[in-house]
């Protein structure tokens, strides 16, 4: 099937604020510092919705505040995994 090598897709012109023919200035994308404690967190190619909401529940923002999660969210990754079969 199709396949995106990953460091080329996140230094993609489009996920730049500026491109020109010599240079492109392009921004990290502050949600793959989320995604990376996930990851590691987990530990496994596949989570349950509960495994997820307790790391994510113990983040912090950038003010040092816990992260709201509210109940939309929840309840929107729960539809999401049965979608998806788990």
């Amino acid at each position: 099937g199709t396949q995106v090598i990953i460091p080329n897709y996140l230094q993609a012109a489009s996920n730049c604020i500026v491109s020109r023919p010599h240079y492109m200035v392009c921004c990290a994308n502050e949600c793959e510092d989320v995604l990376s404690e996930l990851e590691a967190a987990v530990g496994a190619p596949l989570a349950t919705p509960e495994a997820i909401l307790e790391v994510v529940g113990n983040m912090t923002d950038f003010n040092d505040r816990p992260a709201p999660l509210d109940e939309a969210l929840r309840g929107q990754l729960r539809r999401v995994a049965e979608t998806h079969g788990g």
